[in-house]
C-alpha cells in the first residue's frame, strides 16, 4: 500500500508498505511545521488498498494520535 499526505493540493510525505506501516511512515515524513501549522488540513490517500478496509482517503487527523508501532 502506498499513503500520501496531501496539503493545498501538493504531496508533502509518503509511505509505502503494509497499510500500518505505510500510514506511520508517511506521519513521521511530514515536516513539522505543516504539523504545527495544518494539522486539520492534510488528506491522506491511499494505493493500491486492496482488501485493506481503508477508504481511498481520510482526513489526517483520523489517525494521526492513535498509538504507534512502528515508528
Amino acid at each position: 500500500m502506498q499513503v500520501t499526505a496531501i496539503y493545498q493540493g501538493s504531496e508533502i510525505a509518503m509511505g509505502e508498505g503494509s497499510a500500518t506501516y505505510a500510514i506511520e511512515e508517511c506521519i513521521s515524513n511530514i515536516e513539522p511545521m505543516y504539523i504545527e501549522a495544518a494539522l486539520d488540513d492534510i488528506m491522506l490517500t491511499f494505493s493500491d488498498i486492496g482488501g485493506s478496509t481503508y477508504p481511498k482517503y481520510i482526513m489526517l487527523t483520523e489517525v494521526y494520535y492513535r498509538q504507534r508501532q512502528y515508528f
